[in-house]
């Protein structure tokens, strides 16, 4: 019979905490720089706090420690496999980094989220919150659904198609959310005079560090390599913010791809219905009703459900977490590991985590036993 494991030092960090606190000072950070165009001192509390906490963790295992706030970024855009700090409890594979050419990655956003005090999520959360309740006061559900739909599918856009678009009756209602939604495209974005886009998410490309090499910067984009239309800086290029790409944009993708599919298989579908009460609901009668999520890594989507899975409505028929197709693609192992690390969305359970294919093959297989 082994013995059992010591029990950690009381004073010892929790290894999810110290790295969801380091991404949210990255994220803070990385704000700071973006509205000011430079950086002044000091560096956010969590930064220097995380710094603190991952010396604690570095004295234990008897590992190098961060020499400070510089060598700590710099730490960040390295993979955490090639971190000599052991990470077996922080939930991250060893590809994954939190910087990446200088900016913050998904896996940043996802860790900084689990937090709960990210600045960018609060944003979010606060400007969607306006939106709907505008939209739920005018009782006008379709201009909700018209402003999800344009930052889903227009996360970068031009001045003129944007003033195009908020004369059109739905966006009118929400014209200074949407405004608030976007951001002037960055300095970088610009060179030879025009503004370079991504074909496959139509967000915006950046330079790497030799300004030839120009990248999409969606870690979720279906089509990252794929160029898309150049636009002339001088006429203006709006670029939506950094939180809502993340949250809104990356799961939208699959949500319209999922509605376009059960459309044309003749499904009734409704996005985002009763003002957010879920992300797709199929069938007018006994309605299955689905949260479409796109975290990148299985095990930190497991921890945000389990502090919060969906409501699912009384008279909905059945429930799912639908993981979209890139995340399945990029984590073969993606539902297995969910399921293990959240039991609650096993199958048998209220709410079943199923991939995005097996979503609309399911929905499909109803769809024609209910038309024989």
């Amino acid at each position: 019979m082994s013995d059992p494991q010591p029990s950690p030092p009381s004073w010892l960090p929790r290894q999810q905490i110290v790295l969801a606190q380091l991404a949210s000072g990255i994220i803070d950070y990385a704000q700071q720089i973006a509205a000011g165009g430079s950086f002044r001192l000091p560096y956010p509390s969590n930064l220097q706090l995380s710094l603190d906490r991952l010396t604690l963790l570095a004295w234990q295992q008897g590992a190098p420690a961060p020499t400070g706030v510089v060598d700590l970024l710099q730490l960040a855009e390295q993979p955490f496999g090639d971190w000599k700090i052991n990470l077996v409890e922080a939930d991250v594979d060893p590809d994954e980094s939190l910087l990446a050419y200088g900016r913050p990655t998904v896996t940043c956003e996802e860790l900084g989220s689990l937090r709960g005090d990210v600045e960018g999520e609060i944003r979010e959360n606060a400007l969607m919150r306006a939106v709907m309740d505008k939209a739920r006061a005018a009782d006008a559900p379709g201009s909700y659904v018209a402003f999800r739909e344009l930052l889903i599918r227009h996360p970068a856009i031009t001045a003129l198609d944007l003033d195009t678009r908020l004369a059109e009756p739905d966006l009118a209602l929400l014209a200074s959310e949407v405004r608030d939604a976007y951001r002037p495209a960055p300095p970088e974005a610009i060179a030879d005079g025009v503004v370079r886009t991504c074909r496959g998410c139509n967000g915006l490309r950046l330079p790497l560090d030799d300004d030839r090499t120009w990248v999409c910067q969606d870690e979720t984009c279906p089509a990252p390599g794929t160029a898309g239309v150049d636009h002339p800086a001088a006429e203006g290029v709006w670029w939506l913010r950094r939180e809502l790409r993340t949250f809104i944009t990356a799961p939208g993708r699959a949500e319209l791809r999922i509605a376009d599919t059960l459309t044309g298989l003749t499904v009734p579908v409704r996005l985002w219905p009763d003002f957010d009460a879920c992300d797709i609901a199929v069938f007018d009668e006994r309605p299955w009703v689905a949260d479409i999520k796109a975290w990148r890594n299985p095990l930190r989507l497991a921890h945000r459900l389990r502090q919060r899975l969906f409501t699912v409505p009384a008279e909905a028929e059945k429930a799912f977490i639908v993981i979209g197709k890139e995340q399945v693609h990029a984590h073969p192992r993606y539902l297995e590991r969910l399921r293990k690390a959240c039991p609650e969305v096993r199958r048998g359970q209220r709410v079943v985590a199923v991939s995005e294919a097996e979503f609309v093959r399911t929905v499909r297989e109803r769809a024609e036993v209910s038309a024989a």
